[in-house]
C-alpha cells in the first residue's frame, strides 16, 4: 500500500513538472515572438 502511495505521489510530481516545462516553453515562444517582431521593426 505504501508503494502505491509513493508511486501515485511520484506520478503527480512528474505531471506537475511536465506541466511547468510546458508553461516555460509557451512563455519562451511568446518571448521569442516578441523579440522577432521588435527586431523586424528596427
Amino acid at each position: 500500500m505504501e508503494t502505491l502511495r509513493l508511486a501515485r505521489a511520484t506520478h503527480q510530481l512528474l505531471e506537475r513538472g511536465v506541466e511547468a516545462l510546458k508553461k516555460i516553453g509557451r512563455e519562451l515562444e511568446r518571448y521569442n515572438d516578441r523579440q522577432e517582431r521588435t527586431n523586424a521593426t528596427n
